[in-house]
């Protein structure tokens, strides 16, 4: 990021305060408890000796959720940060589990990202809806259209089509069953199509909480993808190198 955007806009806060981070980061090993530490081998840091040796310099997964974070411009909830692509748990969600998947770099209207940016969103997108339901209503029979797996994911362009941060981001919005519909063939009022409804602050605690499922939920979502699709979706982090001061 070449601007100054972060220091008024919010998002982009976000994109400077959390450099990325391979999401397998936050896998825990296999049959641990809820208090194992997590396996943070995909986190190594580097060799603080120089050497010619192209080595991997990561940054700490304290990095997504010290106490420290939690005060100041930029603070989230976060689940993903690539180098294109953010994605954090809304500050005022319509329903538990509603994330914005958001561009690092600041982009106001969709039509403004570039295609190699879009198409890692597009990746990105499929795998957090996946990951958020998962995570909420636990697996879905297959091709079980009446399943608790609903959602809507939802994407505002400009002032006059409800866009309140300008900056490009998606909304995935859970539709829980929890509410009868208004009559005979209607939703509720609150889940309409295009994401209105009561809306309400995220408690800190419960966020950062529901936060760290998603993480863990995420990394083993792309640990499937690469065993079942052969994709990697950890690829660009492969020469990874962070520069202190820069995201």
């Amino acid at each position: 990021m070449t601007s100054d955007h972060h220091h008024t806009c919010p998002f982009c806060a976000i994109a400077h305060k959390y450099p990325p981070l391979p999401p397998t980061t936050f896998l825990r090993p296999k049959n641990s408890s809820h208090d194992d530490h997590l396996n943070l081998a995909a986190a190594a840091a580097a060799p603080t000796t120089t050497t010619t040796t192209t080595t991997t310099d990561i940054p700490s997964p304290d990095s997504f959720t010290e106490p420290s974070n939690s005060d100041g411009p930029g603070h989230a909830h976060l689940l993903l940060s690539t180098k294109h692509v953010l994605a954090f748990l809304d500050i005022m969600p319509l329903t538990r589990g509603h994330v914005l998947v958001a561009t690092r770099e600041h982009c106001e209207r969709l039509g403004d990202v570039g295609v190699a940016v879009g198409r890692e969103i597009g990746q990105w997108l499929p795998v957090i809806s996946r990951v958020v339901m998962r995570t909420l209503f636990g697996e879905e029979e297959q091709g079980d259209f009446n399943s608790l797996w609903n959602w809507n994911v939802v994407q505002n362009n400009g002032r006059f089509a409800a866009q309140q941060v300008p900056h490009v981001h998606f909304h995935v919005i859970p539709r829980p069953p929890d509410r009868p519909a208004e009559g005979k063939g209607k939703a509720h009022l609150s889940y309409v199509m295009f994401g209105r409804g009561q809306r309400e602050d995220l408690d800190d605690e419960e966020g950062e909480s529901l936060a760290g499922m998603l993480r863990e939920e995420l990394a083993r979502e792309v640990e499937r993808v690469k065993r079942e699709e052969g994709l990697d979706l950890e690829g660009e982090f492969g020469k990874f190198r962070v520069e202190k001061g820069k995201l």
